[in-house]
C-alpha cells in the first residue's frame, strides 16, 4: 500500500505532464488553424477582388467586340453604299464639292432667280441646304406677288454644300460643268 500512495502522485504528475503537453499540442494546432483561417480568409477576399476585376474585363472585352462587329457591319454598309454610288455614277473623283454660305444678303429678284436655277439638281450638280431663308424687305410687298420695273430686293439666306460633277462617268477625263460656269459669282465661304 506505501508503493500505492507513492505510485499515484508519480502517475498524477505523469498525467499532468502528458495532459500539459497534449494542451500544448492543441493550443499549437489551435493557434496554428488561426493564422491558416486568417490567411485563407485574406487570400479569398483578395480571390473575389481577383474575380471581380476579371469580370469587369470581360464585360468590357464583350462590349469591345461588339463594337468591333458594329464597326464591321458599318464598314461593310458603307462599302456597299460607295459600290452601289459609283455603279450610279456616284463615284467620289468624279464629283467636286463648294460650301456656299450668304447670310442675310440682299439681292435683286432676277439675281435671286439666276442663283437658285444654277443650284437646281440635275445629272450634273446636287445641292444640299443646310439653311434656306427667302424674305421680302418690305411688309407691303410679298415673295409671290409681281413686282414693279425695278422692285426692292429680296433677303437670301443660304448655306449648304454644292456637288457637282468634275468628271464624266467612267471616263477618268475632267469635264467643266458649264452649269456651275453660268452661275452668279459668290465666294464659298466655310460654315
Amino acid at each position: 500500500m506505501a508503493l500505492d500512495r507513492f505510485a499515484l502522485p508519480a502517475r498524477l504528475r505523469q498525467s499532468r505532464h502528458a495532459s500539459l503537453l497534449l494542451f500544448a499540442a492543441t493550443l499549437v494546432l489551435l493557434l496554428v488553424a488561426a493564422a491558416w483561417f486568417t490567411s485563407a480568409r485574406s487570400d479569398l477576399a483578395e480571390a473575389y477582388s481577383h474575380v471581380g476585376s476579371r469580370q469587369q474585363a470581360l464585360t468590357a472585352a464583350n462590349q469591345r467586340q461588339q463594337e468591333a462587329k458594329l464597326r464591321v457591319q458599318l464598314a461593310d454598309s458603307a462599302r456597299s453604299l460607295v459600290e452601289r454610288a459609283s455603279a450610279g455614277g456616284f463615284a467620289e473623283n468624279e464629283w467636286g464639292e463648294r460650301l456656299i454660305n450668304i447670310s442675310q444678303t440682299p439681292l435683286a429678284r432676277d439675281e435671286v432667280n439666276h442663283l437658285l436655277a444654277g443650284m437646281t439638281r440635275d445629272h450634273a450638280r446636287i445641292f444640299g441646304a443646310d439653311v434656306f431663308e427667302l424674305s421680302v424687305t418690305r411688309a407691303d410687298e410679298g415673295l409671290f406677288d409681281t413686282p414693279g420695273s425695278k422692285g426692292p430686293p429680296l433677303m437670301l439666306n443660304l448655306r449648304g454644300t454644292l456637288l457637282f460633277r468634275t468628271a464624266q462617268s467612267g471616263s477618268g477625263v475632267a469635264a467643266p460643268v458649264a452649269a456651275l460656269a453660268a452661275a452668279p459669282a459668290i465666294a464659298p465661304e466655310a460654315p
